[in-house]
């Protein structure tokens, strides 16, 4: 059996080529097991010192296929496009060899038990919750900046996040949309995120290095340019500054140890976020006078007075 070996762009999570790729296998009739995926960044990080250098894998390259249909969800494809967002190096094999016996077994798209469906369910939930997590947890500090007629004005506020899966982008929407008029920019080890809120359009940026095809405008009718680029390091993020004091002070006078559920705490923000995040620092004395200040605030409650029930009339 001929293998055939591709190597996808950069992390892999563009959809849109492996989607050409996986219909030129299908058209090619080529099995889910004669296929090996591999992706540019995976290479780099580990290379074969015997293998010589290769780069993405164009369909322009590949031999012309035979036209042959090819029918999935709607739905399949939203969640096949969110699938490989995860981190685990199998998701691909995994999609082509689900889109593969999609077409040999129809009814295989309404099997909720199906093993790789309950993966690909897993890995989808898996991503959708860091995104969530991305949201809640990234925290900006801001950084001393020239006003810029193109860039905006104000300090650039700059965070550090170290997300589990590839979801820096997925998760760009949100801070666009809340952050819309606040130069920010988010750096990962995967990729590092800019936003420029007062450009017209992605050609305005070409002085600053942004590229056409590493930037979109997001906003319909008004300015903004969101670019990404490169992965960055954790030195890269600024220091603590005083605001993030002033941040502090209001976290430990909201904290309310009559309500602290440690088991649900530890659960919506696991550990490996907290490292990232100032007010971390707060929660285990925060935990450990927990009690003596609940037993504090019930001693210090006002009673109300007993009242008195009328006396029954004598019968």
């Amino acid at each position: 059996m001929i293998t055939h070996t591709f190597i996808l762009p950069r992390d892999g999570c563009d959809f849109a080529h492996w989607r050409g790729l996986a219909r030129w296998l299908w058209a090619q009739q080529v099995p889910p097991e004669a296929v090996v995926w591999h992706t540019e960044d995976a290479q780099a990080r580990t290379p074969d010192l015997f293998a010589p250098p290769t780069r993405a894998t164009q369909l322009a390259d590949l031999p012309p296929a035979p036209e042959r249909p090819l029918s999935v969800p709607r739905s399949w494809l939203a969640e096949a496009e969110q699938c490989l967002l995860h981190r685990a190096p199998s998701r691909f094999a995994l999609l082509y060899r689900l889109l593969w016996r999609m077409q040999l077994t129809p009814g295989l798209r309404h099997d909720l038990l199906d093993a790789d469906s309950v993966q690909m369910q897993h890995w989808i939930h898996a991503v959708r919750r860091e995104v969530h997590k991305t949201h809640a947890f990234v925290r900006f500090r801001p950084v001393a900046l020239a006003d810029d007629p193109i860039d905006g004005c104000g300090p650039l506020h700059v965070a550090w996040f170290e997300p589990e899966h590839h979801i820096v982008q997925a998760a760009a929407p949100f801070f666009v949309n809340r952050f819309a008029n606040m130069r920010w920019a988010i750096l990962t080890p995967q990729c590092s995120l800019r936003w420029w809120p007062q450009a017209p359009d992605i050609a305005a940026l070409a002085a600053q290095g942004v590229q056409p095809g590493f930037a979109q405008q997001p906003l319909a009718g008004r300015p903004g340019v969101l670019s990404w680029g490169p992965g960055a390091s954790a030195d890269d993020a600024p220091a603590a500054d005083a605001g993030e004091g002033l941040w502090l002070t209001y976290y430990a006078h909201i904290f309310n140890p009559a309500r602290l559920k440690i088991a649900a705490m530890r659960k919506e923000m696991p550990r490996k976020y907290w490292h990232n995040m100032p007010e971390t620092q707060l929660i285990s004395p925060l935990v450990q006078a927990a009690q003596a200040r609940s037993a504090a605030m019930l001693a210090n409650a006002p009673t109300t007075p007993q009242r008195k029930l009328p006396a029954r009339p004598a019968q």
